[in-house]
């Protein structure tokens, strides 16, 4: 019943997150090599549009099913936010650091992965800052990240 849950979970996650624009990459400009990001309109309930950079890559990975991805490449990073705009319901995070699962993980995106999945991601490493809707979770185990990421733009690696 709690993985029926995730799932329940992860699909409302993503269906918010394609209508509110969340999924479009950084465009960059040619002469001057800055990213402008693309930001949704309004920041969802339970949200948040943080900018942040990967502090530390935790090498845990998840075994409970061999099919998740998780299982193969890191998923959960601590992030320092940088800046942060809320939506209803989020906590405050600003010059925090905070564990974060990358739903996508940590790794570029590859059909080994993600067979079925049309968006790609490059992967982030420490070090690299980036920009992404992120989601919060109470959780009933304190072992498990809080917060969620399903799709990000790379500011600056």
């Amino acid at each position: 019943m709690k993985k029926l849950s995730h799932h329940i979970f992860f699909i409302i996650i993503v269906t918010s997150c394609l209508s509110f624009n969340c999924h479009k990459e950084v465009v960059k400009d040619n002469e001057t090599h800055s990213p402008e990001l693309v930001k949704p309109d309004t920041i969802p309930p339970g949200h948040a549009q943080i900018t942040g950079k990967i502090i530390l890559i935790e090498p845990t990975l998840s075994t409970a099913d061999s099919s998740d991805p998780c299982s193969k490449v890191p998923c959960i990073a601590k992030v320092k936010v940088e800046s942060i705009e809320y939506g209803a319901g989020f906590p405050v995070l600003n010059n925090k650091e905070i564990r974060i699962k990358f739903e996508f993980t940590l790794s570029p995106t590859t059909k080994d992965l993600f067979p079925n999945m049309n968006e790609s991601y490059p992967g982030l490493k420490v070090g690299d800052e980036f920009s992404a809707l992120t989601g919060f979770q109470a959780s009933i185990n304190d072992a498990d990240p809080k917060f969620m990421v399903y799709g990000y733009s790379i500011i600056k690696n």
